[in-house]
Formats: C-alpha cells, sequence, structure tokens
C-alpha cells in the first residue's frame, strides 16, 4: 500500500480511529504511483456488507452503491486526477480541527442514534488538510470535512488481512461540499 502512496486500513474496534483513517486514506494518494482505478479499488476494500439487508444480493446492491457514490461524487474526478498526474501531484492529509463522532454532530435527536450504535454504526466527520505537491513549485493546500459511516461488528474482513467480524470497516463515505 504504502509503496502506492496509499494509507494501510487499520485493524481497530474503534470506530473513531477507524474513521479518521479512512477520511485521512481517501484524501492520500500520489497519481505518480497508482491509478485513479487502482486508489478506488483500494479503498473498496476498506468497505464492508451492511448487514441490514436481509437478502445478501440487497447487501451486494447496497454496496455497488456506496462504491459507484464514492467513484462518481467523493473521490476526485478522473478529469482532475488526470490533470494532477500531467504535473506529477501527490496528496496528504491529516487531520485539521475537531473530530465528530455520533452525537458529536449537531443534528442528531437525543436518543435517534442510539439503536444504530447498539448496532455498531457510527458516524464520523473529520476535518482535513489535504496538501498537494508536484512538479515545479506546486504546492497548495485545501481545508475540508469528510464524513463517513462506520460499522464494528458484524463486518466481513478482507481475506489474510488479520481482520475479524468484530473489527471496523467502511459503510460509506458520504459526499461533502469541499471549502
Amino acid at each position: 500500500m504504502t509503496e502506492l502512496g496509499w494509507l494501510p486500513e487499520p485493524i481497530t474496534t474503534d470506530a473513531k480511529a477507524y474513521g479518521v483513517a479512512a477520511a485521512i486514506a481517501g484524501s492520500t494518494y500520489d497519481t505518480t504511483l497508482a491509478t485513479r482505478k487502482q486508489f478506488l479499488g483500494d479503498l473498496a476494500t476498506w468497505h464492508t456488507l451492511d448487514p441490514r439487508y436481509d437478502l445478501a444480493s440487497d447487501q451486494q446492491d447496497a454496496l455497488a452503491s456506496k462504491l459507484e457514490e464514492l467513484n462518481r461524487r467523493v473521490i476526485v474526478p478522473e478529469t482532475d486526477w488526470d490533470a494532477q498526474a500531467k504535473n506529477t501531484i501527490a496528496v496528504t492529509a491529516k487531520v485539521d480541527g475537531k473530530v465528530l463522532v455520533d452525537y458529536d454532530h449537531l443534528s442528531p435527536q437525543p436518543g435517534s442514534l442510539d439503536v444504530l450504535m447498539r448496532d455498531g454504526y457510527h458516524l464520523v466527520t473529520t476535518n482535513i488538510l489535504a496538501t498537494y505537491t508536484g512538479r515545479g513549485d506546486v504546492n497548495y493546500q485545501e481545508h475540508y470535512a469528510v464524513s463517513v459511516q462506520v460499522l464494528c461488528g458484524r463486518t466481513v474482513p478482507v481475506a489474510g488481512s488479520g481482520q475479524t467480524p468484530a473489527d471496523c470497516k467502511l459503510i460509506r463515505f458520504f459526499p461533502e461540499t469541499r471549502k
């Protein structure tokens, strides 16, 4: 993973730690080391089936929908990736400010997240500072928020990863408006 400019998926049961790692991983890449398709493929392995769907086909459809949303609305568009690649852009991300987990968000009504949290679902929002560096004097930064839904427990581990079903995995990245 690191040879391609990516961050490895953590093995943890801590929703906040996993959510932060996912937010950073989704914003850390090097256009000179991998293609956008490869990057998306790696991020796809961070996702798990959603056990709220009873049928396996519904779980697969929901996962495919979340991965399509990741492709179309979350990760830098293909034309932007290609432009960045021409300038040998590498992007590194880090947390920039407060991390919100579950009831830290302003919108949930008291008690509205209790069932989801009991079932292992968590909402994590991380403020990100992304630094872009590249050919010549290309060096700039962007600030934006990344929100993810994480499931801890009842997950489907990646074969050979050392993960267990108790560990956290991604259900989805939420599209955010970049600042």
